[in-house]
C-alpha cells in the first residue's frame, strides 16, 4: 500500500526519531492528518521556534531559553545554564551525563550540588567518529582550566551501564588520565576520576531510574 506523498514524507522523517519505527510515524502522521489545523499549527510554530529560541549552555551544553536580545550562534562564554551560575554550587565536581534527561533525573533526588557536562550522545563500538561528535574534548578543556585555578577536582562518570555507556565512559578516563593524580607527578593535585555506583542494574538507563537508585548510585560512586 502506497500513502500519499505528504503522509510518506512526514512518515520518513518521524522514523528518524530515536526509537520511532515505521508503524509509530505512521500512528503520528495519521493523528495529525485528523488533528484540526490549529493543532498543527501550534506543532509547527514549537518546531521552528526550537533553533530560534533555544541555544545551549556554553560550558556544560545543557539547553537553555534565549531572550530576543541574545543571538543564538553566539560564542559569548558568559551564555550559562542555571546550574553554572549558581554559585552555591561545588564547581570542583563535575558530572558527566549522556544527555539532559539523565541530568534533570539526578536533580530530582537533590543530593548532588555540583556541576553538569553534558556529552549529547554515546559512543558506539562501530563507530570510530562518534567521539568527534561529542562534546569530550570541551570537557577535557575544561577540567584543565579548573585545574589551573583549583588544586583538585572529581569527574564524576555517570553514563548508562551499557555496552555503549561503559564504552564512553572508559573512552573518556582514557582522555582524562593525564590531568588524573598523580602522587609521583603532581602530588595530591589532579582530576579524581570515579564512577556511580552499581545501584542500576546492567542495561538500564538514568533517565528512567527512580530516586532512590539514584541516591544510592551517587552514595555508592568509585
Amino acid at each position: 500500500m502506497v500513502y500519499p506523498r505528504p503522509i510518506e514524507k512526514l512518515i520518513e522523517l518521524f522514523t528518524r526519531f530515536p526509537g520511532i519505527g515505521p508503524k509509530q510515524a505512521a500512528r503520528f502522521a495519521f493523528y495529525l492528518l485528523k488533528e484540526n489545523s490549529k493543532t498543527v499549527e501550534e506543532l509547527s510554530e514549537s518546531i521552528k521556534e526550537l533553533h530560534k529560541k533555544v541555544g545551549f549552555c556554553q560550558q556544560c551544553f545543557k539547553s537553555i531559553e534565549r531572550d530576543s536580545n541574545t543571538r543564538i550562534h553566539s560564542n559569548d562564554s558568559n551564555i550559562l545554564c542555571e546550574f553554572c551560575r549558581n554559585k552555591n554550587r561545588d564547581e570542583n565536581i563535575i558530572m558527566i551525563v549522556e544527555k539532559e534527561q539523565d541530568l534533570l533525573n539526578i536533580e530530582r533526588t537533590k543530593k548532588f550540588n555540583g556541576l553538569y557536562h553534558v556529552l549529547g550522545g554515546i559512543i558506539s563500538p562501530l563507530d570510530s567518529s562518534a567521539p568527534a561528535k561529542l562534546h569530550i574534548k570541551d570537557l577535557f578543556e575544561r577540567i584543565k582550566k579548573l585545574l589551573i585555578l583549583k588544586k583538585e577536582a572529581e569527574v564524576i562518570l555517570a553514563t548508562n551501564p551499557t555496552t555503549e555507556g561503559d564504552t564512553t565512559a572508559l573512552y573518556i578516563e582514557r582522555i582524562l588520565k593525564p590531568l588524573e593524580v598523580n602522587p609521583h607527578i603532581n602530588g595530591d593535585a589532579g582530576v579524581k576520576i570515579s564512577r556511580l555506583g552499581r545501584g542500576l542494574g546492567i542495561g538500564s538507563e538514568l533517565e528512567y531510574a527512580d530516586e532512590l537508585t539514584i541516591k544510592e548510585a551517587l552514595t555508592n560512586r568509585k
